[in-house]
């Protein structure tokens, strides 16, 4: 008899992209619905096993269903093991739901993955009745336990989007948008970067194997595939066989990259504009050199990414700069050098994001109250210059004007700062009852007129 596995990927009020940042999370105060591919692929691996089979819930998707009717879900549904899906932002609420399963489900065996709970092992192990912490990439883990052998990017199945609703992974203009991994971690070794400490060496999936998940995405009708590589350009050769491959087999299909600016050249970006992208993301970080030195990112010169950007744009590719505003030695007159940069560099759209200290290995006695709760920022008691609250208001007042001068009034105000109050009003009314998810469910509702 197979054993059964229950694959779960809660959902609390607040929308997670659990798969960015190294699979600690990231909160999104936008519409996109992401996929976790760790998630899926680990589905995937299960369920074309011999001995094993997997059942995969995705709460957001499965019509954003809260904590007390996830339980009722998860207490109708057979298996032997359960993983839950964590993130950094939600933690102190995965492990409530964690604990609610144990006690309503008896014998029931529990597990815990993400890069949050590999960060608190220690601490949950002497502090709940968890059964296992997955303190490495979920489907890595499920290979080498189906497998008994360790498994590589190359080993890692065609994803089967079939196991979940994923026509609901939307971006923000309704359009269906899945995910390909075509390599995994970054060579960069940035210092503050969650990436390597959790997927350790860069590795890249054979461009066969890519084109087999290519293929069957646009086998499921989507709009767009979204490459979740951190740095997709890093073997040029690679990636100019991979478009010369979708180029050659008709194959049309709009796709979204990240990568490094200085790793693209205008035969490269000429290319992969034939073969479908539309859209390029990269990251700056800061406009301070003495903070870009300190975290060993090693950018290019202003001009050389400007140019860049400029010739990406004239190929009538879309352009998305990350820019990160608090590192512990921002002060007012660093921050604002970061946003003179942005609109400098002019990409059509920008992300300022606030540093979080994801490098936490190595530190002791670390509790839940390491993450904060339901945002994108930790407590791990590094010295800053600004508090949280000074660096969220110069990320808003930053994100308005960007959005204000590229794009419009009616921009801003529509999505920097009406979908952003909606998810601020929702977490400042359910952060307080986050260890309650029979309270923090009826709030949500509430909320959302739906009682």
């Amino acid at each position: 008899m197979k054993e059964r596995f229950l694959l779960v990927r809660p959902y609390y009020g607040v929308n997670i992209h659990t798969d960015a940042q190294g699979e600690f999370g990231t909160v999104l105060h936008s519409r996109d619905v992401f996929p976790d591919l760790p998630l899926i692929n680990a589905a995937t691996i299960l369920n074309d096993s011999d001995e094993y089979s997997a059942v995969l819930l995705d709460a957001y998707v499965e019509g954003k269903i809260l904590p007390d009717d996830l339980l009722k879900k998860i207490s109708q549904t057979k298996f032997d093991k359960l993983i839950l899906k964590t993130a950094a932002a939600t933690i102190r609420s995965d492990l409530e739901l964690a604990r609610m399963i144990k006690e309503s489900i008896p014998g029931s065996y529990v597990m815990l993955a993400g890069q949050a709970v590999r960060t608190l092992k220690s601490w949950i192990c002497k502090n709940t009745r968890v059964d296992e912490v997955i303190d490495e990439p979920l489907d890595k883990y499920i290979y080498r336990y189906v497998n008994g052998r360790e498994g590589t990017i190359n080993d890692m199945p065609v994803p089967d989007y079939s196991l979940v609703d994923y026509k609901s992974y939307r971006d923000d203009n309704d359009k269906i948008r899945l995910t390909v991994l075509a390599s995994r971690s970054c060579p960069l070794n940035c210092a503050y970067c969650p990436y390597i400490q959790y997927y350790n060496a860069y590795e890249s999936r054979d461009v066969d194997k890519v084109m087999e998940d290519i293929r069957s995405l646009v086998a499921l009708g989507v709009d767009i595939i979204q490459f979740r590589d951190q740095f997709f350009t890093c073997d040029k050769e690679r990636i100019m066989d991979l478009c010369r491959r979708i180029i050659s087999e008709g194959i049309k299909i709009s796709w979204i990259c990240e990568t490094e600016l200085s790793s693209l050249d205008e035969e490269l970006v000429d290319l992969m504009k034939e073969a479908g992208l539309f859209l390029v993301c990269f990251d700056i970080k800061s406009g301070n050199k003495e903070i870009l030195g300190k975290y060993k990112s090693k950018n290019a010169d202003k001009e050389s990414q400007k140019k860049t950007v400029d010739m990406i744009r004239s190929k009538g590719i879309k352009t998305m700069a990350f820019y990160t505003i608090g590192f512990p030695e921002d002060i007012w007159t660093t921050l604002y050098e970061t946003f003179k940069l942005a609109e400098y560099i002019d990409s059509d759209i920008v992300a300022f994001n606030e540093f979080t200290d994801f490098c936490l290995d190595g530190m002791e006695d670390l509790t839940p109250d390491v993450f904060c709760s339901f945002q994108n920022s930790g407590n791990s008691n590094m010295k800053m210059n600004l508090s949280h609250d000074e660096i969220r208001y110069a990320i808003e007042l930053f994100s308005m004007k960007y959005t204000e001068s590229h794009d419009s009034v009616e921009k801003a105000f529509s999505y920097n700062y009406t979908i952003t109050m909606d998810n601020k009003n929702i977490i400042s009314k359910i952060a307080e009852c986050e260890c309650d998810l029979m309270e923090l469910s009826n709030r949500v509702r509430r909320i959302r007129g739906l009682e």
